[in-house]
């Protein structure tokens, strides 16, 4: 299955994703026509399960765009959709340099991890095993998030463990742990602080951002990795926007009416 270059992409150049939420593989084809460069599937804040998931990555791969997976949590979810074939994985509300550790060995073979080897759709179902347990460490993108109060405190420690690529701000998550208002300078000072360890730590940084507008500030501070929006916010936004118009319309008609009955 392909890699799709995406650890080196977001190392050298920039990402930009959208996120998938709807458990549908004819949203992820309709999503790779785009223009974004990737689609994150989300399946922490989704009802998107693991053997739907099989088919979200290989809509990806058809059509072809490359899937990063937001798993729920550090766990066993992390070597089950690599296996599907993911590009990359990003895992929520890292806190501590025990769950970074734990990440890397899920998501890692030997000798950078402890990833057992299984025959999915990742490794072609086993025929291509040995040259994907080869290549899968030097191009499988892995990504964390910081987005609380006790994973900013812990923040150099966790981003000084071998074997991340990323470390993905939750911009709303942060602000609600720290107890502050998004956009305050408590809250700036705190993604400036995730921001520069992980540069010192040698860690590409992104974010999840609403909407295109949130996305120039992050690029001026040298983000690689963004996600954009998601498929059922465009899916509320167009309708909402479409009914916009129909209610000026509506509105019209009948202003027109009361005019004619006079």
């Amino acid at each position: 299955m392909p890699f799709h270059g995406l650890r080196d992409r977001v190392r050298d150049d920039v990402v930009v994703a959208t996120c998938a939420m709807i458990p549908s593989p004819t949203v992820i084809e309709a999503l790779s026509g785009t223009g974004f460069h990737a689609v994150l599937i989300d399946a922490e804040h989704s009802p998107i399960a693991i053997d739907t998931l099989e088919h979200l990555v290989r809509a990806a791969d058809v059509a072809p765009i490359p899937a990063i997976v937001r798993v729920p949590e550090v766990g066993s979810y992390i070597a089950r959709a690599l296996d599907l074939g993911a590009a990359g994985l990003i895992v929520p509300r890292i806190e501590t340099v025990e769950e970074a550790r734990e990440v890397v060995d899920r998501a890692r073979y030997a000798p950078e991890g402890r990833r057992g080897t299984g025959p999915g759709r990742g490794s072609a179902y086993g025929a291509a095993m040995v040259d994907h347990v080869a290549r899968a460490n030097g191009e499988i993108l892995v990504g964390i998030q910081i987005e609380t109060a006790l994973g900013l405190a812990n923040a150099d420690d966790i981003l000084a463990v071998p074997g991340i690529d990323v470390v993905v701000i939750g911009p709303f998550d942060l602000a609600t742990s720290l107890g502050v208002a998004m956009g305050s300078p408590e809250h700036q000072a705190a993604i400036g602080t995730i921001r520069d360890t992980a540069k010192r730590h040698g860690v590409a940084y992104g974010a999840f951002t609403i909407a295109d507008a949130e996305v120039a500030p992050y690029l001026a501070d040298g983000a690689t990795l963004l996600m954009v929006g998601a498929d059922i916010m465009s899916v509320v936004a167009g309708a909402r926007a479409s009914w916009a118009g129909v209610e000026q319309q509506l509105a019209t008609r009948g202003a027109r009416e009361e005019v004619a009955a006079r």
